[in-house]
C-alpha cells in the first residue's frame, strides 16, 4: 500500500500481517488501535472478576448442578466415563466441581483468568473432597494447553471476549478427534432489556468519574431477576452472592448476545462437523430443544411446533431446522441457549434428540444415526 510521507515523497506502507510475521504471538499487532482496545477490555474483565469472583465469592456456597445435569441429557448413556474434560472460564468452580464430583472416573481441567476466582475454586474442590480436577490460570485465547480433550465445556466465557471468534477457535482447537463441545451463550432477544440497563449503568458510571459501580446499579433499582436463566440458575441467589451476580449483569465491560441465525457466521471456518441447538433458557424455566419430536415430554423438551398454538402448529411442516429455531426464539424470547457441537464420530456419543436438532452439518455424507439412549440415572434438573 502506497502513501506519502510528510515531505510528499511516496512511501510503501507495510501491511499489518507482514509487519507481524516472525514476531512472537503476544506482540503481533500490539500497536494497532483495535488490538489496544481489546487489551484494555481484557484488563477490565480481569479486574471485574478479581473484585467480584463469579458465580460466588465463597467456597461455602452450594454447588451449581445445571451443567452436570445437562451432561446426563447430552450423552446417550448419561456418563462421562474416563473422558478428559476442559471447562474454559470456570470461574469459582461451582459448576465444574459439581460436574467432577458426579463423575469421579473422568479427569477435569478448569481454566480462568482470575486468580481470585481460582482461589475460591481450589478451596471449593478441597471442601468437597474432589481430587479429579485441576485449575490453571490464563487468558483465552492466549493460554497454551499441551493436551486435547474429549469434552470442552464453556458456559460463561465466549460472550465476554473482545473477539468471540478467536475464543471459539481456541476452544475447537482443544478438542480431540472425536471431541464434543458444550457451549452456553446469551440470547439477543431475551437479553435486550438487560443489556440496555447495562449500557445505562456504564454510561452513568463513566460520567461520575468515581467508578462507583454497584452504587449506580442500586440507585437505578436494578437487580437480576431470580430465575432469569431458568429455575436452577445462579440468579436464585443468597444475599451473600447477590452483589457478584449484579456486577456480572450490569458492570461487565464486554457482553455479546446472539440469535440462532447469527451462529453460522460466528462458527464459520471452525473445524466442527456438526452443530445442534441443545437447550433454551428463559425467565423461570429451561427446556431441551427437540426439533425432531423424539421425546414425548413437553415439560422437559420443546419443539418449534409446541411453541405455537395448536391451530398454527402444522405451518411448521417442511420448515428447515434453522427456520424452526427462528420460530422458537421469536415465541420464547430466550435469555440464553446452549449448543452441542463436535467433530469425527462425536454425534454417536449423544442422545438421539441432539442429532434431530442440528442446524449445521458440514459432512458430505448422510449423518450417522446416534446410538439409542441407554440408562441415564438420576438426571433431575
Amino acid at each position: 500500500m502506497n502513501a506519502r510521507d510528510e515531505m510528499g515523497a511516496e512511501t510503501t506502507r507495510q501491511p499489518a500481517a507482514e509487519r507481524d510475521a516472525g514476531r512472537p504471538a503476544a506482540e503481533q499487532g500490539a500497536g494497532r488501535p483495535e488490538v489496544r482496545e481489546a487489551e484494555t477490555r481484557r484488563a477490565e474483565v480481569r479486574r471485574l472478576y478479581e473484585r467480584f469472583p463469579y458465580p460466588s465469592p465463597t467456597a461455602e456456597s452450594g454447588l451449581l448442578h445445571d451443567v452436570a445435569n445437562a451432561m446426563g441429557f447430552l450423552l446417550a448413556d448419561g456418563r462421562l466415563g474416563e473422558r478428559r474434560v476442559l471447562d474454559a472460564g470456570c470461574g469459582t468452580g461451582h459448576r465444574l466441581v459439581a460436574l467432577a464430583k458426579g463423575h469421579p472416573e473422568a479427569r477435569f481441567v478448569g481454566v480462568d483468568a482470575s486468580a481470585a476466582s481460582l482461589a475460591v475454586a481450589r478451596a471449593l474442590a478441597d471442601r468437597h473432597g474432589v481430587r479429579n480436577v485441576e485449575f490453571r490460570q490464563g487468558l483465552v485465547p492466549g493460554l497454551t494447553l499441551p493436551e486435547t480433550f474429549d469434552l470442552v465445556v464453556c458456559t460463561g466465557l465466549v460472550h465476554h471476549l473482545p473477539d468471540p471468534r478467536a475464543g471459539l477457535r481456541w476452544l475447537v482447537e482443544r478438542l480431540a478427534d472425536d471431541g464434543l463441545l458444550y457451549l452456553w451463550l446469551y440470547h439477543a432477544l431475551g437479553e435486550h432489556d438487560r443489556l440496555l440497563d447495562r449500557e445505562l449503568v456504564r454510561l452513568l458510571d463513566d460520567a461520575s468519574g468515581t467508578g462507583s459501580g454497584l452504587e449506580t446499579v442500586r440507585a437505578l433499582g436494578l437487580t437480576l431477576a431470580e430465575g432469569r436463566y431458568g429455575a436452577n440458575s445462579e440468579s436464585a441467589a443468597t444475599a451473600e452472592t447477590r452483589h457478584v451476580i449484579d456486577a456480572d449483569a450490569y458492570l461487565h465491560p464486554v457482553v455479546h448476545a446472539w440469535r440462532f441465525g447469527d451462529l453460522p457466521g460466528l462458527l464459520a471456518g471452525l473445524d466442527l462437523d456438526w452443530v445442534s441447538a441443545f437447550s433454551v433458557n428463559y425467565e423461570g424455566g429451561s427446556r431441551f430443544v427437540d426439533l425432531a419430536g423424539l421425546e414425548d415430554d413437553p415439560y422437559l423438551c420443546v419443539t418449534g411446533a409446541e411453541s405455537l398454538p395448536y391451530e398454527l402448529a402444522d405451518r411448521l411442516t417442511g420448515l428447515s431446522n434453522p427456520r424452526q429455531l427462528q420460530v422458537l426464539e421469536l415465541r420464547l424470547r430466550p435469555t440464553g441457549f446452549s449448543l452441542a457441537a463436535g467433530r469425527g464420530d462425536s454425534l454417536r456419543q449423544c442422545a438421539p434428540r441432539v442429532a434431530g436438532s442440528r442446524f449445521l452439518d458440514r459432512r458430505t455424507t448422510a449423518p450417522t444415526e446416534p446410538t439409542a439412549a441407554g440408562p441415564r440415572g438420576d438426571r433431575g434438573r
